[in-house]
């Protein structure tokens, strides 16, 4: 038996067995839940003490351990080597290169022979190497995400104030808050529990839902609470809980992503191509031996098999280079790259396959508070005692036993806590909303941990998403009970039959004062965008109540408070963003319609469309549905199963939907939709375990970012696809040809296998590690069913693999008179496979764009990692064709050749402009319209027309004769007066509407012909239609 701790008064294998056993007398003989928190040192009120943090608990940590589970062993670089050189096209090829080493060292007579085995075995040495280090460094990546995605913010008590610390930090001894859709962080007991429920179902396999109490006070860490709050002491942390002795036995392999799963079905397709290519090339070479061998009446001789060795490896090297596995590579690049890059941006990744799912999203479906607002609540307005303030009132203003009773209500029914710090910053744990109105209780001079330690809470009944209420049953010190109930404003007075009076009296609420309410108090702060919430209470009967129902009518109403959560000062760019982007937001939430539709209306989201409540969009029909779904914008007063209906319809629909949510009930929606989004600082642990991105600032501009990597993720898979098809198509003709029309492939095995890396390795590297343009968000989101490969890459694939075999057939069979080389000699040879290679280096750079963007190198000198492959490639191009020699069979080219090869290459560039040209939309500019006038209505104009110069005429008169008398002025005007119709004052601009629009009409032409009359034109009647449709004149 293990020896006691100085410092303790339990012993580690005591707890281990109370924990395993879960034996209520094993748990009394240490003195009950009291007994048990004196042993480990602790306090039930003010938790551990803050001495032992000073030393980060080293004691308590040497003794008990610490809530840090270690990570699995991940793969060394070696084990990455070996599994890479298993490859059976690799092993086929090693064992062909032995052969030919054999061979050549043996057999052969001339010097040298041993070279080309030698190679081909070097060249699989570096492909295994380059293949693996990518392999290690991705891992490592995802290893440094799971410990972020591991870490999660627990509510514990130290020195008598709620802290969140990271769960890697609890100690044994701890005590923590729970609360609903907490995750229990690790075992221990329970001490306080008001309907606790929770789902054990992952340790135990038991659906039942637990309820919590003292005679089933054990909990089990990794386990969640569906319902009620409570708080625990902990007593088995990290591998020595049951939660990390099941996680010590377990392996979780890594599971594909759907778009991973598409690409091995094309590397597949891909592949079959290839073998049977391969297979076809081997043919030939073999019949076109054997015919050479039996028309010539060759004698078989050992050095003959070489031969027979260089057909195989030919063979086998078009299938290495054919099958795309860097497709796949691709994919686990770009995610691992955009992962990090995401985090960055808020948004943590959970599942794999929502990074390239949420790039096709047409839907998000968005809460309001803390993602399109501000989750900084402050109460603002109140109707308090029967009396409305527009602002916090001071205490003076409101009766004291008011205040107690208002303060009472506010700190007894709520979770949360706020604390000032000594800058004056309130910090907030928990609900927002209730740490507002701590913050209300604290300026109306009362100190909510002061009433919460006097009073004494007997039942809660935790927050309902269904009756948008949370009530809490206190014990008073006469041994009666009271009930404090607070929640939607409009629910809770519906739930009231009397108010409390500025005198402090209570009052009956009648149905008139009740309506009255409603429209000058509720309707009129949520018009304001403020979120009501209304405080009630009651005082129960002596023969109790039968339900939370029972206990929750009858209510008195103890006021109404408005509070102000701004809406974020990005949020409305961010929603425009997404509109261009062809994604429909809509806002689900919980308050009332009005104040969701002046927020909806302050974020953009509310433009034309329809705004209803959820009782409502339930009680729908189907066919109603779909009929407002395309116009639905806002959906208030909305339940869990509200939302669920909703994503459940637009995914049948076919749309691909993205929601945030960040309570346990939001649960199944996270789940329905295509993405889920959590919160981070306000979700559970529920909604985070159901959800595929977590956000960690809960903003509504981190789904816009996560939009936009998704899209970028998919688009760097396609210029990774539409690279390697070209490489594959040209490498697999220019190979088969050769083989064919010479009888052996112009590119030999070592130079295959260095077009196979730059193509799979490093093509990988550099188009999937592409940053996001804000370009992605201005098209539509691609289809659910949208093929890998679209229309556009098809143009490009084939139009620049019939530029590039243009080139390399024509250096085959032309190369050697028009460039006077020797013909399939060393340099001619060289010039082939220098040729073939710049172009997939410009042919890379072509494939950075996918659409008729006819500018492929935007934004190509900041992507360094990019930059630093094609510096790199061309760099080893020149060092092998240079100084490669008999290892990889090329000769030293000439400055010119050189030159030659590049500008071939570099055609590459101007026949992708060309293609995209070709495919780039056309424009369709509209013919302007013209005004056609009835003939009988401009002759009727016209005579008012000549009418009407005669104002004009005085009226320049009247200008240019400034000097003569006013009398003689006036005489004129007069004059001017008796000729023109009613106008408003000729020297002021007059701007005419469409109201009356024959009126206007002949109005317009009249004013128009005076302003041709004065400019002397010649040309009337075009200016006066122009000036007709502009509906707009100026004198």
């Amino acid at each position: 038996m293990s020896k006691r701790s100085d410092m303790f008064g339990v012993t580690l294998e005591e707890l281990a067995q109370l924990q395993e056993t879960k034996d209520i007398k094993l748990l009394e003989r240490l003195g009950g839940i009291k007994g048990l928190v004196e042993k480990l040192q602790s306090d039930l009120a003010r938790g551990l003490p803050v001495q032992e943090g000073e030393s980060h608990f080293r004691d308590r940590r040497a003794c008990f351990g610490t809530n840090v589970f270690p990570s699995p062993p991940g793969k060394t670089l070696l084990d990455l080597m070996w599994a890479a050189m298993k490859d059976t096209t690799l092993i086929i090829l090693m064992v062909s290169a032995v052969v030919s080493l054999f061979l050549g060292v043996t057999i052969e007579k001339e010097q040298g022979g041993w070279i080309e085995g030698v190679a081909i075995l070097v060249a699989v040495v570096i492909v295994v190497m380059v293949t693996s280090l990518n392999d290690y460094s991705k891992e490592q990546q995802f290893r440094r995400l799971n410990a972020v995605r591991a870490d999660k913010l627990i509510k514990v008590v130290r020195e008598g104030e709620v802290h969140q610390v990271s769960i890697n930090d609890l100690n044994v001894g701890e005590i923590v808050k729970l609360d609903t859709g907490d995750m229990i962080p690790a075992d221990g007991v329970c001490i306080e529990a008001f309907n606790l429920r929770c789902d054990e179902s992952a340790m135990t396999g038991e659906s039942d839902v637990i309820t919590k109490s003292a005679t089933a006070p054990f909990l089990i860490g990794g386990c969640q609470v569906l319902e009620g709050v409570g708080s625990m002491i902990l007593t088995a942390v990290g591998l020595r809980s049951e939660r990390g002795k099941i996680k010590a036995l377990m392996t979780q392999p890594a599971q594909e992503t759907p778009l991973q799963e598409k690409l091995e079905k094309v590397s597949e397709a891909i592949g079959k191509v290839g073998f049977s290519v391969a297979l076809l090339t081997l043919l030939v070479l073999l019949g076109k031996w054997l015919a050479d061998f039996y028309l010539n009446e060759r004698v078989w001789h050992w050095d003959m098999a070489t031969d027979l060795v260089k057909m195989v490896t030919t063979s086998i090297t078009i299938v290495v280079v054919a099958v795309p596995e860097g497709l796949p590579l691709a994919v686990t690049i770009s995610l691992a790259y955009s992962m990090v890059k995401m985090l960055k941006d808020q948004n943590l990744v959970r599942k794999l396959e929502a990074c390239e799912t949420m790039g096709g999203a047409t839907n998000i479906c968005s809460d309001k508070t803390g993602t399109l607002t501000e989750n900084r609540m402050t109460v603002v307005k109140g109707f308090l005692a029967g009396r409305m303030f527009d602002k916090v009132p001071e205490p003076s203003a409101l009766p004291k036993e008011f205040i107690t009773l208002l303060a009472d209500g506010i700190a007894l029914n709520a979770t949360a806590n706020a604390s000032q710090g000594e800058n004056g910053v309130w910090e907030f744990v928990g609900s927002k909303t209730e740490c507002a109105l701590l913050v209300l209780a604290d300026k109306l001079g009362v100190k909510y941990m002061d009433v919460r330690r006097g009073g004494h809470v007997d039942e809660v009944f935790p927050f309902s998403s269904s009756k948008k209420r949370m009530s809490t049953v206190v014990a008073l010190p006469d041994q009666s009970k009271r009930i404090y109930t607070k929640g939607a404003s409009e629910m809770v007075l519906a739930l009231c039959t009397s108010i409390v009076n500025a005198d402090g009296s209570i009052s009956p609420l009648t149905a008139e004062r009740r309506e009255e309410m409603m429209h000058d108090v509720i309707e009129k702060m949520a018009g304001e965008a403020l979120r009501t919430i209304g405080l009630a209470f009651r005082d129960l009967p002596p023969e109790g109540y039968a339900s939370p129902d029972d206990a929750e009518k009858d209510l008195v109403l103890i006021g109404i408070v408005g509070i102000e959560d701004p809406v974020r000062h990005e949020v409305p760019h961010a929603v425009a963003q997404c509109q261009r982007a062809g994604i429909t937001v809509r806002m689900v939430t919980g308050d009332n319609v009005i104040t969701a539709r002046k927020i909806a209306q302050n974020c953009g989201i509310l433009t034309d469309g329809i705004a209803m409540e959820g009782p409502e969009f339930r009680s729908m029909s189907v066919a109603a549905r779909d009929k407002i779904l395309p116009k639905l914008q806002v959906l208030a007063r909305s339940t869990p199963q509200d939302k669920y209906i909703l994503v459940n319809r637009l995914r049948e629909l076919g749309e691909v939907v993205a929601v945030t949510g960040d309570g346990t009930n939001d649960g199944p929606a996270l789940k329905e939709a295509d993405v889920g989004f959590s919160m981070g600082i306000a979700g559970t642990e529920v909604a985070k375990e159901a959800s595929d991105i977590v956000l960690m600032d809960d903003n509504f501009t981190s789904i816009v970012k996560a939009v936009m990597w998704g899209r970028n993720v998919y688009d760097s898979i396609r210029k990774f696809l539409q690279f390697q098809l070209t490489v594959n198509l040209v490498a697999i003709v220019v190979t088969f040809v050769g083989a064919v029309t010479s009888g052996e492939s112009p590119l030999t095995p070592v130079q295959m296998l260095w077009v196979n890396l730059i193509m799979d390795t490093f093509g990988a590297l550099a188009l999937a590690t592409e940053p996001p343009v804000p370009e992605l968000l201005e098209r539509v989101p691609y289809g659910r069913r949208d093929h890998l490969v679209s229309k556009n890459m098809w143009f490009n694939i084939i139009g620049q693999g019939l530029y590039q075999l243009c080139i390399l057939f024509t250096l085959m069979y032309l190369g050697s008179p028009l460039l006077g080389l020797e013909k399939h000699g060393a340099v001619h040879n060289t010039m082939i496979f220098n040729t073939f290679v710049i172009c997939q280096v410009f042919n890379e750079v072509n494939s950075r764009k996918l659409t008729s963007d006819l500018n492929v190198f935007s934004g190509f000198f900041q992507n360094y990692v990019f930059l630093g492959i094609v510096v790199f490639t061309v760099c080893a191009q020149y060092f092998i064709v240079e100084f490669g020699g008999s290892f990889t069979a090329t000769y030293p080219l000439s400055q010119e050749q050189w030159l030659a090869c590049v500008a071939m290459g570099a055609g590459s560039i101007p026949i992708g402009l060309v293609i995209r040209l070709l495919i780039r939309p056309r424009i369709v500019i509209e013919k302007e319209k013209k005004v056609e006038l009835d003939p009988l209505v401009v002759r009727a104009l016209w005579a008012k027309v000549r009418a009407v110069s005669v104002f004009v005429d005085v009226h320049d008169m009247v200008r240019e004769r400034r000097h003569e008398k006013m009398q003689r002025a006036v005489k004129k005007i007069s004059l001017m007066r008796a000729f023109r119709r009613p106008l408003t004052n000729p020297a002021l601009g007059v701007m005419i509407g469409k109201k009356n629009a024959q009126h206007n009409v002949g109005i317009l032409l009249v004013l128009g012909a005076v302003l041709v009359l004065c400019r002397n034109s010649g040309s009337r009647l075009p200016l006066l239609c122009s000036m007709y449709r502009n509906n707009t004149v100026w004198m």
